[in-house]
């Protein structure tokens, strides 16, 4: 029988979910890994069948990080545009889970469709403004692109923008993405 490892699983994975926070996916290898965990690299693949398994670990770790954040309510802020501060606010202090979830080709679905987070913020969307079906998934996928160009921005560090100039333009852009879509909906029932 062999012996039992004295480095847990979950330790590999914070250890590995660390290691790509501060030094991104790239930085990520048995090597550093091991260094973190001061130990061998057997330990690491006692739980592990190679290092693609602990970059998926991490890129849960990443995403179910992001889900935190995106359902955390925000003062005086509904809870729909508390969505997009949140996802904005995601990418500036989760920098490499973001860029991870979002700019690598690590994930190579579409996130807008497959998210596990979509019903939730559809529900909320049509508790807030009555939108449903189309319309709402429509409002809904124009206002991440939205946010996911000022975040992306950010996680970059190719602009800054205060919290104030963020909820400004999240609410002119969903003010004006509400209206679009009543006026639709008002010409197809015409």
């Amino acid at each position: 029988m062999p012996p039992k490892p004295k480095v847990s699983k979950e330790q590999v994975v914070d250890a590995a979910a660390q290691i790509v926070k501060e030094s991104g996916m790239a930085g990520l290898t048995a090597k550093s890994l091991a260094a973190a965990l001061h130990c061998s690299t057997q330990p690491i693949f006692w739980h592990f069948e190679g290092m693609d398994a602990v970059r998926d670990a991490v890129a849960q770790r990443a995403l179910e990080r992001f889900d935190e954040y995106l359902r955390a309510k925000a003062e005086n802020v509904s809870a729909y545009k508390a969505i997009g501060i949140n996802y904005i606010r995601f990418a500036a202090e989760e920098r490499e889970f973001f860029r991870l979830l979002f700019m690598s080709e690590h994930t190579e679905k579409d996130i807008l469709k497959t998210h596990t987070e979509m019903p939730y913020v559809l529900k909320v969307l049509e508790e807030e403004e009555n939108i449903t079906g189309a319309l709402a998934q429509d409002i809904y996928e124009e206002m991440w692109l939205f946010s996911h160009g000022v975040a992306t921005m950010i996680a970059t560090g190719t602009a800054k923008f205060t919290q104030e100039r963020i909820e400004e333009m999240l609410t002119a852009v969903y003010r004006g993405l509400i209206n679009n879509q009543t006026q639709k909906k008002e010409r197809r029932q015409e």
